[in-house]
């Protein structure tokens, strides 16, 4: 599909663009511009509106390559065209954005100009332009193959044109079904993002709230986290008929159909989940295969009721059961597990805490507590405790920095979450575009191996711990009916 807009106007001399802004019952307000444009909340902006839906800096207009185009600067609430989120487009002679989900409407017109609508340029497969092309003489160039098609024609000429029609229209039938079935998926995909990060960014409010409820006791504030439950739930049943509707887990491969489930379980869109993502787990889960540490690791955790104790501790902090793998990967569930000396101090126990953290989340440290020893005294030691304090440490990185991003948690726990922060401070504060797609894309090459390995080993675990079996395991399902809630 040609998709080039048709303008007078040469490279230099753009046409004049106007605007009109409508936000409810708000007076419209207009804007005409010649010349390059910001839309947003700060004041430097050329365009600047005053309304919640909007970020600082929410997008620019440019005239560039003879047209004007529409950019959105990566806002917290995002643009929209025919509902489907936009990122950068090119204006036609008059072009309807949304700003935010309910935010302000801009229209956009350009002026004094023949400006097409590029979803309108298409090639003309009308019936009589393709009978023109091949059965007119006067239909223009011919190639071989038209030539070869004249020929044939003026032999059988009637029989031809009832085949060429039912070809043409075939084709564009097929083309046109195509077309909409394409831009009704991207539709789908782009309103299940939505949802999805309204979602998440409803977790971290709910989780602000119950940390102020626990503190006051408040009724209202018990009645209002009630209700985000309630819309919590509404936003969950709506996402999952989008992903059903999407056909997102109806795929041949078992192995893709669990990796696609155990990132939504840890805070991650598998609607927008990068390809090259399933092929590394892919990878790591191979690596559990060639090494007897898996089987052992889940022998010692049957052994010991430890699915049950991490599961229960990870969910009374409304964290799914499933990170229990991090303990794996921490420790290999041993107890008296001993760190590597360093300048932040000797990790120790299951959940391998330096004395400052365990102190933090309550742990008593013991007289040992600075040297790489095993200290029964040393509450890092104590399954019980330090798995719930674990679970307590696990969830307050999940609800700031990580911004529900359950990846994001496993490279902070790893990496240490001061180097970790640094870098996940330079990413926009809202849970769409601080998550570990975003992270993986934009920071793979400076993140440590020993870290890219960590959250890639405890993601493949989870993978296998959905179906032993399929990957050749004889354990048991390491979270048994408590993992199965969260549909593993």
């Amino acid at each position: 599909m040609d998709t080039k807009l048709v303008t007078r106007q040469t490279e230099g001399t753009p046409p004049p663009i106007a605007i009109r802004i409508e936000r409810d019952a708000s007076p419209t307000k207009q804007y005409t511009f010649s010349q390059d444009f910001r839309i947003g909340r700060d004041a430097e902006c050329e365009v600047m509106l005053q309304d919640s839906a909007i970020s600082r800096i929410h997008a620019k207009v440019e005239f560039k390559d003879g047209r004007w185009w529409y950019e959105d600067l990566k806002s917290t609430n995002g643009s929209f065209k025919d509902g489907a989120r936009i990122e950068r487009i090119p204006l036609a002679r008059t072009t309807r954005v949304g700003l935010g989900v309910n935010g302000p409407i801009v229209y956009f017109t350009v002026e004094g100009s023949e400006v097409a609508d590029p979803t309108s340029a298409q090639k003309d497969m009308s019936l009589s332009s393709v009978e023109k092309h091949y059965f007119d003489e006067t239909g223009g160039p011919a190639g071989e193959r038209t030539q070869m098609v004249r020929k044939m024609y003026k032999k059988k000429k009637r029989g031809f044109t009832y085949i060429i029609a039912a070809v043409a229209i075939i084709a564009l039938g097929a083309g046109i079904y195509a077309f909409i079935k394409h831009q009704q998926l991207e539709k789908q995909r782009a309103l299940a993002e939505d949802i999805f990060y309204q979602m998440k960014q409803m977790d971290l409010d709910y989780a602000a709230l119950v940390q102020k409820l626990s503190q006051s006791g408040d009724t209202a504030l018990k009645e209002e986290a009630a209700k985000y439950v309630t819309r919590r739930r509404a936003l969950q049943d709506k996402y999952d008929e989008f992903v059903k509707d999407m056909g997102i887990y109806d795929v041949k491969d078992e192995t893709d159909r669990a990796i696609l489930h155990v990132a939504r379980v840890f805070g991650e869109c598998e609607v927008n989940m990068p390809q090259e993502f399933v092929a590394e787990v892919k990878e790591y889960v191979n690596e559990w295969k060639k090494s007897p540490r898996l089987r052992q690791a889940m022998a010692r955790a049957e052994e010991n009721g430890y699915g049950k104790a991490i599961s229960e501790a990870m969910m009374s902090q409304n964290l799914p059961p499933h990170y229990f793998y991090l303990g794996l990967q921490e420790s290999d569930f041993k107890r008296e597990q001993i760190g590597p000396a360093t300048r932040f101090g000797v990790a120790k126990g299951m959940w391998q805490f330096i004395a400052t953290t365990a102190q933090q989340y309550g742990l008593k440290t013991g007289p040992l507590a600075a040297m790489p020893k095993f200290d029964p005294s040393d509450e890092r030691h104590d399954v019980d405790k330090s798995t719930k304090a674990a679970a307590s440490y696990i969830a307050d990185i999940y609800n700031t920095e990580a911004q529900a991003s359950g990846l994001l948690v496993m490279a902070s726990y790893n990496w240490g979450h001061n180097i970790v922060k640094s870098l996940i401070r330079k990413m926009p504060q809202n849970p769409r575009d601080r998550n570990f797609w975003v992270f993986y894309r934009q920071y793979k090459g400076k993140v440590p191996k020993e870290t890219y390995n960590y959250v890639f080993y405890i993601v493949s675990a989870a993978v296998i711990g959905e179906n032993p079996e399929l990957f050749g395991f004889k354990f048991k399902k390491p979270l048994g009916e408590l993992g199965e809630k969260y549909g593993s």
